[in-house]
This record gives structure tokens, sequence and C-alpha cells, in this order.
């Protein structure tokens, strides 16, 4: 099993297509074909099937699309590292977040950062956190930040908590219900959640109900950003849960606490990676800006 071998797979597996996959490697389609036969005969498995559609992987190609994407991964930190230890910042992060952060605590974690890395290629990405799990484990995300649930996190990954911050019900002001104090008063009220059902604010809503002893609102709206959350938060009567970070950090777009007799035990924000995995040097500075600013700030 080569490198060259498993770049090849895997361009294949993305773009479904020998020909495809050709173009974008820059290599004749037979070249394609004969390095994904060569990689079946060395594992011993068949690793992709053709059909009208194209290519489709085989329950072993699925397996190895994961470990194989990782492996590259990996190989573009060792060879980033080794040019980052002869004291050359550059390379590339990518880390997954979430609005709190972006909101808060990210400005001046990168203002810090690019004063020992101005070089470094920074990606930053919101998504919706088992997708960041599933980059976190292919290797395309070098760390992911966010709230951490008890039952978040298989066993091949660790968090490091960063702070600790509940949620609060933010409202538009001159809300009908700003003078609400209990739960069961916003029960009928339209509630805006920025993740699906199962997902993390949804569960944290689930729970404050649950303690309430109250059945979640029947009119729950899903965003699929916080920019749409805001945007309706703010030009309807609609409700949403927000850390009190976030809160805090959007109190100047015209926007309220409702502050209820009951609110929700703080929650920890984590630096969330895989178990094992050596940042490269450039990774593990930014995570060392943040852990800064978040001593220094929360």
């Amino acid at each position: 099993m080569k490198i060259n071998q498993l770049q090849v797979f895997v361009t294949v597996a993305e773009e479904k297509s020998l020909r495809a996959a050709a173009r974008c490697l820059n290599l004749t389609q037979p070249a394609v074909t004969r390095s994904v036969q060569e990689l079946e005969s060395d594992l011993g498995v068949t690793l992709m099937t053709r059909n009208v559609q194209g290519i489709e992987l085989t329950e072993f190609g699925i397996a190895l699309q994961t470990r194989a994407h990782q492996i590259l991964e990996d190989v573009r930190r060792a060879r980033e590292e080794l040019g980052q230890i002869k004291n050359d910042m550059r390379g590339k992060v990518t880390v997954s977040t979430t609005s709190t952060i972006a909101m808060s605590l990210l400005p001046k974690a990168l203002e810090q950062f690019q004063k020992t890395a101005p070089d470094a290629e920074l990606t930053f990405l919101e998504v919706k956190f088992p997708q960041a799990v599933q980059h976190l484990r292919d290797g395309s995300l070098d760390f992911v930040v966010s709230h951490v649930l008890p039952d978040m996190l298989g066993d091949d990954l660790i968090s490091m908590p960063l702070f600790s911050t509940d949620f609060v019900v933010m409202a538009r002001a001159g809300h009908p219900l700003a003078k609400a104090r209990r739960l069961a008063e916003l029960a009928d009220a339209q509630w805006l959640s920025t993740v699906p059902s199962g997902g993390f604010q949804h569960s944290v809503m689930e729970a404050m109900f649950e303690h309430a002893g109250l059945p979640l609102p029947r009119r729950i709206i899903q965003c699929s950003s916080f920019a749409i959350a805001l945007g309706l938060v703010t030009g309807t009567d609609s409700l949403v849960l927000f850390s009190r970070l976030l809160a805090d950090s959007i109190a100047s777009f015209g926007l309220q606490q409702i502050p209820l007799e009951y609110t929700q035990p703080p929650l920890e924000m984590s630096i969330i990676m895989r178990r094992g995995i050596l940042l490269t040097p450039v990774a593990q500075r930014f995570v060392e800006c943040l852990r800064a600013v978040a001593r220094d700030s929360v």
C-alpha cells in the first residue's frame, strides 16, 4: 500500500469516476485504473465497482476511504511539521468552531496567532457537530471547538476544556413575553433551533423543558446557521437559546434576555481532537492562543 495509490483511490472515491480522477491527478485513465487494481491486489479485497452512475465503493472501499484520507492528511502534517521545526511557521490549520467562539474568543486568538505565524494558511468552518467529528476522524480538521455533552465523544476522541458557560433565552427587544419568569409561560411561543432534533442545542432545550416537567414546544423552526437564527430572533417573536457568552456578544443587535427562575447548569466549551494525534507546531500554536484568550477573557 503506497501513498500515491491511496491518493489515487481517495480521488476516485471523491470524484466517483475514473476519468474525472485522472483529470484531477493529471494522469491517464489506464494509469488510474492500474493504481486502483494494484491497491486491491495488495489488500486482497475489491474496493469499488462500476455501474451506470459511475464508481461505487464496496464496504471495504468505504472503510478504507476514511483511513486513507486520514493517512494522507497525516503525511501532509508531517511534511509541514518538518518545515515548522526550521522556524518556518507556515502550513495549514483547519478548525471547526461554534458561533460562540466566533463572536468572542476567535478574533483575539487570531490576532495573537498571526504575530508568530503570519504566513500560516487558516480555514475556519462552522459545521454541525456530527459532521465535524467525521472530518476530525478522516483528518480534514485539526481540531474542533464546541460545547461537549458527556455522550458526544467516542473513545477515539479527547477534549480539552476551555471554559464553562450556561444558556439563556433570548428575544427581540420589546417581546410580548419579555416579563415571563417561568418556562411554562414560554411553552406556546415559537422557538428556533440551529441544529436538527438530537443535536447539541436541541438536547439543551430538551433538558431544560424536561426539568420543568414540560414537553418540547410544538413550534420549533430548524435553522441551518447562526445567521438565519439571528435574523429571525431579531425580526420576529421567535425565541432562541444562546450561550451566555454569545448572548453578551450580540446584545447590540437589539436582543434581550428573558431571565427565567430556572437556568441550565453550565456546560463545557472544549477543544476536541483525535486521541493520539500529534498536532503540527502551527496548529498547536493556535490551540495555545485560544487557551490564553479564554483564560484572560472568560
